[in-house]
């Protein structure tokens, strides 16, 4: 779908326009956040014409304006600059930015530090470390150490560990190391020095370092230490340290944990623990009825994340009995209210033979006057893929073919699942009729379904219809950056293929397309040639933006709010316009023209994130013709943080998404724009489907 281009005048945009979502006169008054709260201090952007055009440069993508300005006489305008570095990632910035670490305001420091990470440049880590022995300002110390944590290699690593530093910095310490774990580098001592904090008396010291147990998959590296963190487990009930130790238990695959991890999930009391409970806990019920018993009561868990999460989990045990069908049956059956955690348990009774439970559910969904109807169908055609009888296969086909695409694009998925358990018997007359129905899918140029189907065009038994002719059709008719996500795929695909028209295709695609596409294009040219190559795609001309409109940022404020209301509820985001102005300029004005009146939360991840905004499909895979540009930020992502989603570097769009709870390693890779300052409770509560009944915005002036 295209977007339309709707050019209103500037005054009937901020004035006069509550019957478009301006103003909020029922929102109870927030008080806006401290300076610095976004993790750097205000500079007075919306008020200095010069800090504007370091960040126009910056949405431009202009390296050599930006890199002058680290040059100015003023420490406000090199600290912007530096900062504008940390969004455009340039390599040939590190050098200057270097040079800033040595500044004499903190403030440039601190800018210097946080863009010298996010360039991930190793060559950095030496003089970062040098840097900070001699650093006095804490808020510079932060981004040094997280800057570390990103680039830094086992040398930088010590350094830092044996580093005297003050003890309000110790958080910050320990969520570095875990950004070294994260890359690969650590040390005995590094995971010492965490498992030695596990049980501070400084809650945010605590969760940071049981951050790096949770993710870590060198569980040999810290296997020595698993009684420390059992003990710490068992002593942090209902701390948030212990979502990271539940799954660090769950790496450990030790069965004197089943006991222990069964009755945390059980009686935990925080919802966002009791989910990474049961995640640790499902490998250990693979294979046993017994030691499934506890997933199956926390299917009745009042939060319908854990029960979800446990649903899941049992769904995906392709060993438990057949018997197992008659519980699951009767849970689906007496529990009509919950149709999340219902169909979630729908992938099991397919696979055990009773798919005609599932189209039975499927049918009575899709009879609901429910704006969440599609999304619980969704559910249900998933299922199906597990499925082999006759009957769910011609209703996935129908299905495929659906106008609704949130249906559509499930069924396709659940039809390459049948296909990937029958492939290896299949006859020529059964190839044919699912290659042509993905052909079908592809051929719609719709995101979903064109998304789904390119992959599977791959597949080596469908050579002798042509596929790589009809995926290069397909390409050709599409446009990025609307379709970036299908495009990517069928980029993907198309490098599989050896039919001869491949190379020129993917060497068109390297040379000229869109800087996403211009690099995986390049990625299946290095595989498909054995001798590899060396496409240059860099220094093209990145693609156009929204160029931000200062006046109307100035009315905005720094800090305005975004007031969506829902059937649980309000939530109240309030936005950085300094941080990211661009991006709070574009969400403004959707809220304002009413685009995000009715649009439903498409996604939903437990413990992790709830996300919407899309207005052009509502199912995850609509975006603008014209992307923003990603603006990196110093906000960390904690409890509530808002971030926009996106295809890669540069392709955000109107997709926003609320953490659930702290997600370091999202820090300086999504675009974070703001922060829920009230309904916390609302956002947590919502699940697929749910609806912005309406949404609206409170300039800083009125709040």
């Amino acid at each position: 779908m295209r977007r339309l281009v709707i050019a209103l005048p500037l005054a009937a945009l901020l004035g006069g326009c509550t019957a478009l979502g301006w103003g909020a006169p029922s929102v109870p008054p927030v008080a806006p956040s401290p300076d610095g709260a976004y993790g750097r201090p205000s500079d007075d952007l919306l008020g200095r014409a010069d800090l504007q055009a370091v960040v126009d440069a910056q949405v431009l993508r202009r390296t050599a304006p930006v890199l002058a300005a680290l040059g100015s006489p003023d420490a406000v305008v090199r600290a912007r600059a530096a900062f504008a570095l940390g969004s455009m990632q340039d390599e040939g910035a590190v050098a200057p930015l270097l040079g800033l670490l040595s500044d004499p305001d903190p403030r440039v420091r601190a800018d210097a530090a946080f863009a010298l990470g996010q360039t991930a440049d190793s060559a950095a880590a030496l003089p970062l470390v040098n840097a900070l022995t001699r650093e006095s300002d804490n808020a510079a110390r932060v981004e040094l150490l997280d800057a570390l944590g990103k680039t830094g290699s086992r040398t930088s690593l010590d350094a830092v560990l044996g580093m005297h530093l003050p003890a309000e910095m110790e958080p910050a310490r320990a969520l570095a190391v875990a950004r070294y774990g994260g890359r690969g580098v650590t040390s005995p001592a590094a995971y010492a020095w965490l498992v030695a904090r596990l049980q501070s008396p400084d809650g945010r010291l605590r969760e940071a370092a049981a951050f790096l147990f949770g993710r870590s998959r060198d569980v040999d590296g810290w296997r020595a230490h698993a009684p420390a963190i059992r003990t710490a487990f068992m002593a942090l009930r209902g701390d948030p340290a212990r979502m990271h130790l539940a799954l660090a238990l769950g790496r450990l695959r030790d069965p004197n944990d089943l006991p222990r991890l069964a009755q945390a999930m059980l009686d935990d009391p925080d919802w966002r623990n009791r989910v990474n409970i049961a995640r640790a806990y499902a490998p250990f019920a693979v294979g046993s009825p017994t030691n499934s018993e506890p997933l199956v009561m926390a299917l009745d868990d009042a939060n319908d994340h854990v029960a979800r999460t446990a649903a899941d989990a049992l769904a995906a045990d392709a060993t438990l009995p057949g018997a197992m069908a008659v519980t699951f049956a009767a849970w689906v059956e007496s529990h009509p209210r919950r149709p999340l955690v219902a169909g979630s348990l729908l992938p099991a009774l397919a696979r055990m033979g009773r798919a005609d439970v599932v189209m039975a559910w499927l049918d009575r969904t899709l009879r609901r006057d429910d704006p969440a109807a599609p999304y619980h169908a969704a559910l249900a055609l998933t299922a199906l893929g597990n499925a082999t009888d006759d009957a769910s296969l011609a209703r996935l086909t129908a299905e495929a073919g659906q106008a609704d695409v949130v249906r559509a694009g499930p069924a396709v998925e659940a039809l390459k699942a049948r296909w990937g358990g029958v492939r290896t018997t299949a006859d020529a007359a059964t190839t044919r009729r699912y290659y042509d129905q993905f052909a079908a899918a592809l051929r719609r140029r719709d995101l979903a379904t064109t998304t789904a189907a390119a992959p599977i065009m791959a597949d080596s038994l469908f050579g002798p219809y042509n596929p790589g002719v009809l995926l290069r059709e397909t390409y050709a008719q599409m446009e990025a950056p609307r379709d970036i996500e299908p495009m990517v795929e069928m980029v993907r695909a198309a490098g599989q293929i050896r039919d001869g028209g491949e190379v020129e295709f993917l060497m068109g695609v390297a040379l000229a397309g869109h800087p996403v596409l211009r690099d995986v294009a390049a990625d299946a040219l290095d595989e498909r040639l054995i001798e590899g190559i060396d496409v240059d795609t860099t220094g093209r001309v990145p693609p156009t933006t929204v160029l931000i409109e200062w006046d109307y940022a100035r009315r905005l404020g720094p800090r305005p709010l975004l007031v969506l209301e829902t059937r649980l509820g309000r939530v109240v985001i309030e936005m950085d316009t300094e941080g990211a102005p661009q991006t709070v300029m574009k969400l403004a004005k959707t809220a304002v023209l009413g685009h995000f009146n009715g649009v439903p939360f498409h996604r939903v991840v437990p413990n992790f994130v709830v996300q919407g905004g899309d207005y052009f499909r509502r199912d995850g895979y609509g975006g603008p013709d014209v992307n923003l540009r990603s603006e990196f930020t110093r906000q960390r992502y904690g409890t509530g943080t808002v971030g926009m989603a996106s295809a890669g570097k540069d392709t955000e769009g109107v997709q926003y998404f609320v953490t659930h709870s702290p997600t370091p390693h999202l820090d300086g890779r999504y675009t974070a724009f703001g922060r829920v300052v009230a309904g916390q409770d609302v956002a947590d509560a919502l699940q697929p489907g749910d609806v912005v009944t309406r949404a609206r915005i409170v300039r800083t002036s009125e709040r």
